[in-house]
């Protein structure tokens, strides 16, 4: 794989978090105007939350591969130089 190609998917699956939590707060609004269930909200973001774990997981082998295109917030804090 490519680095510039890794750089893009990695791009990507943070889209797909952004639309995985915004289902999941979509889902928090409408529980209690009654449109779904606690216990349905509940079985339903165990999904998302499985989904959201496989792309943290992909991300984090990209970052394996390519160390450089690590996000600067994910990187361990850098000892301050004197």
């Amino acid at each position: 794989m490519k680095r510039d190609f890794a750089l893009r998917i990695d791009s990507l699956l943070g889209g797909v978090r952004l639309n995985l939590d915004a289902i999941v707060e979509y889902m928090r609004r409408h529980v209690p105007k009654g449109d779904l269930s606690e216990e349905e909200f509940k079985k339903y973001v165990h999904f998302i939350g499985m989904s959201m774990y496989g792309t943290i997981e992909f991300s984090t082998e990209l970052y394996r591969l390519f160390p450089d295109i690590t996000p600067e917030e994910l990187k361990g804090e850098r000892p301050k130089s004197n």
